[in-house]
């Protein structure tokens, strides 16, 4: 086939992974991770922009750091040759166009199957327009990814139209519950007036499964360890489920100087936000609100049983979160 070479047996040596957004925080905590154990594991990581700070990071780390596009097939043919093992994570909220988001996954996909590439971690996501009715694009575009690679992994199904004779891939995909790095980022508390803080996430009673993205690293780890237990699944990943009483008291427990408050925003609200996006986050919300964002707990913390709860990471993620506050308008 075209532009690939064929990947070798793992008992030849170090398996070979590719991990796509090392330079994002998922695919940096794959890497990283990965990069402990040179023995087992050599690590690409793809990136567009292999002379940033990030990236020579990865590679001082011992990471071979590759130039490829998602939008380009031949680049990624490139980036996929002799590879054992994919983990695949797209990224909505650069371009956001899900559209180009699921384009670019089905192009990592098929030349990983070019590559003979044995196993595929892909970070996926349910099909929330088809639970709760309504459009939201940065999950909807991993499930069309997701669908994708089940129908692939079904060779009987003609997907392409153009090849019926393509073998089937294994593959592992991960659900993500919510992100605890979103605290310094996209939901960072905002203030109100001097020291006091609103934690503004809609969850209107109910709970909401969280994990550091940090700690997935050690779940991917796991999964590499006996992978053929793991071919063919969906893990659906939570390390704890909270109220936003307890989301609010452990912030007020972490910051003596300041106080946090739940404004009690509703999804209404936040459809009505001006900020790009805010309809697809409030679907989100929605969704997980609707009860079928089924989460694992105790398969989480079996594959990373020290994956760190909301406390714990709020003690070591103190500082981040201290200077996004500083900056929180």
């Amino acid at each position: 086939r075209m532009g690939c070479g064929s990947s070798f047996d793992a008992s030849d040596g170090p398996r070979t992974v590719v991990v796509f957004g090392s330079t994002g925080l998922l695919g940096g905590a794959i890497a990283r991770r990965l990069l402990q154990e040179p023995f087992l594991y050599k690590v690409r990581c793809v990136t567009r922009r292999s002379s940033g700070e990030k990236a020579r990071e990865l590679a001082e780390h011992g990471a071979v750091i590759v130039n490829a596009d998602l939008g380009e097939t031949k680049s990624l043919e490139k980036a996929l040759e002799g590879a054992d093992i994919m983990f695949l994570t797209t990224h909505y909220w650069e371009e956001k166009n899900k559209e180009k988001e699921v384009i670019k996954g089905l192009n990592a996909i098929d030349a990983a199957i070019q590559c003979g590439v044995k196993h595929i971690i892909f970070n996926g996501s349910e099909n929330v327009k088809k639970i709760i009715g309504k459009e939201c694009n940065h999950l909807d575009s991993k499930s069309a990814i997701e669908e994708y690679i089940r129908e692939v992994d079904n060779p009987s199904v003609d997907v392409t139209g153009i090849n019926n004779s393509l073998p089937g891939i294994n593959f592992t995909i991960l659900r993500l519950p919510f992100w605890l790095e979103n605290f310094y980022s996209v939901f960072k508390p905002h203030k109100l007036k001097h020291a006091v803080y609103a934690v503004a996430l809609p969850l209107e009673g109910s709970e909401l499964d969280v994990m550091s993205v940090e700690d997935v690293g050690e779940i991917v780890a796991s999964i590499l360890r006996r992978p053929r237990q793991y071919y063919g699944k969906t893990l659906n990943l939570s390390v704890e489920s909270l109220s936003m009483e307890n989301i609010v008291d452990t912030f007020n427990r972490h910051f003596d100087n300041r106080k946090f408050t739940d404004p009690k925003i509703r999804i209404k609200d936040m459809e009505k936000f001006q900020f790009p996006g805010s309809k697809d986050l409030a679907a989100m919300f929605e969704f997980y609100q609707s009860g079928q964002a089924v989460r694992d707990i105790k398969l989480t913390r079996k594959l990373n049983p020290h994956a760190l709860t909301f406390d714990r990471w709020l003690s070591e993620n103190r500082d981040k979160v201290e200077e996004a506050l500083r900056e929180a308008n």
